[in-house]
């Protein structure tokens, strides 16, 4: 076989349609028909298509399989939050190990496995979570999280609690779960709880609005009687919960 007849052998042949067998026996007939080395290297780079293409259906396969499975995740943590206006408001949320804990048994059934990665910039973490498939392919979620300098804490602490914040968020993120765990623990100020801007309470009730959410959960999700009275520290995360229920 010559290497213009392995090139038209290969034309037609497309990723989502060649098997690794059909690959590697035009490979073997190629290597047995002296084929050109560029010939060769056309099908040693489909083969490589076709091998990610195929991790990438398992990883997305296994995911789907192991959300079906998993279990609610258990809020059994309280956070309380002190604004700078002397009022306060509180929170469930799931911790981290409590995640981990549920997680891990479902994750490890379906093939998968995650990591992290960090970097640090100017006051900021930037965790990003890599969920693996035994089958090579991998996905990343990354969550910056401000480092809280007007905590009481040292700066180990500081950073460590950004670290467990930020590791949570994008766990949570790569996953897709539903544990709703939109909460500043460990990652904002407890006092810098400012109300939002005018512009941002419209914004956030057409939302509301546009996803047909209830609005009066969404306060009490926030501990405020008014839109106009979110802190301000809460609003990223009321507006990411909404467009989840938008995705949802």
């Amino acid at each position: 076989m010559s290497g213009r007849e392995i090139a038209r052998v290969e034309a037609p042949t497309t990723v989502a349609t060649t098997g690794e067998g059909e690959i590697m026996a035009l490979l073997g007939r190629a290597v047995e028909a002296g084929a050109s080395v560029e010939a060769l290297e056309r099908l040693v780079a489909l083969k490589e298509r076709v091998d990610r293409e195929a991790a990438r259906r398992a990883y997305f396969e296994a995911l789907a399989s192991a959300q079906e499975e998993m279990p609610e995740v258990p809020k059994s943590r309280t956070a309380q939050i002190a604004t700078r206006a002397g009022s306060s408001y509180s929170y469930n949320y799931a911790a981290l190990e409590d995640i981990t804990r549920t997680i891990r048994p479902v994750l490890r059934r379906h093939g998968l496995s995650y990591a992290w990665d960090v970097s640090q910039g100017e006051g900021t973490l930037v965790v990003t979570c890599v969920l693996r498939h035994v089958d090579g392919h991998e996905e990343r979620a990354s969550f910056p999280v401000p480092v809280d300098t007007s905590a009481r804490m040292s700066d180990a602490q500081k950073n460590g609690a950004a670290l467990t914040y930020g590791r949570r968020q994008s766990l949570i993120a790569v996953l897709g779960l539903t544990t709703a765990d939109d909460d500043v623990d460990g990652a904002e100020s407890a006092g810098s709880a400012e109300a939002i801007t005018e512009s941002q309470a419209a914004d956030l009730i057409a939302l509301i609005e546009e996803v047909g959410a209830d609005r009066q959960k969404v306060l009490a999700w926030a501990g405020v009687e008014r839109v106009a009275d979110m802190p301000a520290d809460r609003y990223a995360q009321a507006v990411r919960m909404l467009e989840r229920r938008r995705r949802g």
